[in-house]
């Protein structure tokens, strides 16, 4: 798994399963200070759990959760236009 932003790339992202995810493994996406949060939880949609997505909404940041490949191309459009967007993408399956 992997997180991105137009100024960053972090390639070891320890996270395996978006419905497992914690409010600490979102540290290296909020420290980016991204507007718009993308999740993209692998091959299929699902959600981070509500207090992941608290922990944004809290923080002014809009939290967005998808499949993979939608999150790419959201994140492509985001960044052409000059937003403050990162990306966290997980490489194994949904329900892994």
């Amino acid at each position: 798994s992997f997180i991105i932003a137009p100024d960053t790339l972090l390639d070891d992202w320890p996270v395996s399963n978006i419905a497992a995810l914690q409010v600490a493994d979102l540290q290296p996406l909020l420290d980016l200070k991204p507007d718009v949060l993308l999740l993209g939880s692998g091959a299929a949609q699902a959600f981070a759990p509500a207090a992941v997505q608290a922990a944004c909404l809290s923080q002014g940041i809009g939290i967005e959760c998808m499949a993979n490949a939608a999150a790419a191309r959201t994140y492509t459009v985001l960044a052409s236009e000059g937003r403050r967007v990162a990306a966290g993408f997980v490489l194994k399956s949904a329900s892994a």
